[in-house]
């Protein structure tokens, strides 16, 4: 988790650096006490949780956390400050954050980032794949920018958890005929694609990494595929014949959904 700090006063922010510095959750932080210098990192680089005062220089830390959430529209905002009372002006300006009373503590820093973890793994990935492979993530239509690591997310998903190959993927989503050097390079910038792109939405630990291969977490993923294998039977009856078909490698599964849930 990649955190940023932003407070005007150097001692607060120093006495802040050093306590989200003994958060392990935090691998990476960022201290600033100016915000527009915070604003230009937070444009080049990945930002899981700010950490903002709420007076400022030149914006307040309303107007500021509503720029990162403009950059970053899934990081996690906690206000650091003495003024209870600017809850109610967060609301008001349909900001979900949490709030921090300084001195902020360790323990309470703590908290905070365990209580982000917990609501953003309870955020599932949603996908459609009776039909053409959509996907979703707490509602809203994941944005790939590759059409390569789309199809490798469906892959994944297809394989139920199994780790598979740069190898396999690379014979399965490729031409067979394309130079085993260059397809295996196109699927670590497809994979890398695919995690900038799920990191985004604070669930980059859906694609898992293992043994050099990879793999999808299952409980993080709410699908009417594996809905159905488990016997689900509005997701049985969902089934129309069709299952990720703008992929010709999912045809193989489509049989095995056409043979066994006909006689379900």
């Amino acid at each position: 988790m990649v955190a940023l700090l932003v407070d005007d006063e150097k001692r607060l922010l120093n006495s802040l650096s050093n306590a989200v510095s003994q958060v392990p959750e935090i691998t990476e932080s960022a201290a600033f006490d100016d915000e527009i210098e915070a604003l230009e990192f937070a444009k080049r680089n990945r930002v899981d949780v700010a950490f903002l005062d709420i007076k400022l220089h030149e914006m307040d830390g309303l107007t500021l956390a509503k720029e990162l959430i403009t950059i970053h529209p899934q990081i996690s905002i906690v206000f650091c400050t003495g003024y209870e009372s600017y809850a109610l002006d967060a609301i008001k300006m349909h900001i979900d954050a949490g709030y921090l009373m300084k001195p902020v503590r360790l323990k309470e820093i703590q908290e905070e980032v365990q209580y982000i973890i917990n609501k953003n793994s309870s955020k599932k990935l949603t996908a459609t794949c009776f039909g053409e492979f959509e996907v979703f993530f707490d509602g809203k239509p994941v944005v790939f920018s590759r059409r390569r690591a789309k199809e490798l997310l469906a892959f994944l998903i297809d394989r139920r958890g199994q780790i598979v190959s740069v190898s396999m993927l690379s014979t399965e989503l490729l031409n067979e005929d394309s130079d085993p050097v260059k397809g295996k390079n196109i699927i670590y910038q497809a994979i890398k694609s695919l995690k900038t792109s799920l990191e985004s939405l604070g669930a980059g630990d859906i694609v898992l990494t293992s043994g050099g291969g990879y793999s999808v977490d299952r409980s993080r993923i709410d699908c009417d595929y594996y809905r159905a294998l488990d016997g689900d039977d509005s997701a049985i009856k969902a089934f129309d014949g069709r299952y990720m078909e703008q992929y010709p490698w999912a045809e193989e599964t489509l049989g095995y959904l056409t043979r066994t849930l006909k006689q379900e």
